[in-house]
């Protein structure tokens, strides 16, 4: 805004810390290895996107906010390299913090297909799949709740992305994909609960792409 008065927020380093660091490196990064991710580390990216941390009531609040805690998506994970977790899709169950396996087919090329040829999908050791769940908000918010929705994407995402850098990992979000093909892979009707988000995650050669 010409003319108008400004305040410097020079505040010299930033803190020390793991968050602040993760925060200042994070990138999309998508030139992925062949290696795997342990059990452990798969682990803790379902809980960093979308883990439980308390609760409250009937309840489970998780890490990442959501509008009036009603939580309208689920999670997947088509994994492709992990040790001690055999290929396949996966849905996330937050209760238990427990992965239950629904097909036991190579999702990578088929995810890569169905992601408009991004073969990142392929090459990477996981794909985290976000659903959307309409109806768990729209009593309250209306058509609304699709804003929200989004919303609470975002905030999982970058909670992906997050943790990813920490780990040593790189992680990319993919927004371009077939919605129905995804939804088809994940055995969902893309009506009552459908495809919204994918991101790939996994060991990196170095460099990064901002993104």
């Amino acid at each position: 805004i010409p003319g108008a008065p400004t305040v410097d927020l020079s505040a010299g380093p930033l803190p020390e810390g793991s968050l602040w660091s993760a925060l200042k490196n994070r990138r999309s990064r998508r030139t992925f290895t062949a290696e795997p991710v342990s059990a452990e580390t798969l682990s803790r990216l379902c809980w960093a996107i979308s883990g439980a941390t308390a609760r409250a009531g009937e309840l489970l609040l998780r890490t990442a906010p959501s509008a009036g805690a009603l939580y309208p998506y689920e999670t997947y994970v088509a994994v492709n390299r992990a040790t001690g977790v055999e290929p396949g899709l996966y849905h996330y169950r937050v209760p238990d913090h427990a992965l239950e396996r629904f097909s036991d087919a190579p999702p990578g090329p088929a995810l890569a297909s169905a992601a408009l040829g991004q073969d990142m999908c392929d090459r990477a050791a996981a794909v985290f799949i976000i659903t959307a769940v309409p109806d768990r908000g729209r009593w309250k918010y209306a058509e609304r709740a699709w804003r929200y929705i989004y919303l609470d994407a975002g905030h999982m995402m970058q909670n992906l992305y997050l943790a990813a850098e920490d780990l040593g990992l790189g992680c990319c979000g993919v927004g371009a994909f077939f919605d129905e093909e995804v939804d088809a892979l994940l055995r969902i009707d893309g009506k009552a609960e459908t495809a919204i988000y994918l991101a790939a995650v996994g060991p990196v050669r170095g460099g990064a792409e901002p993104q």
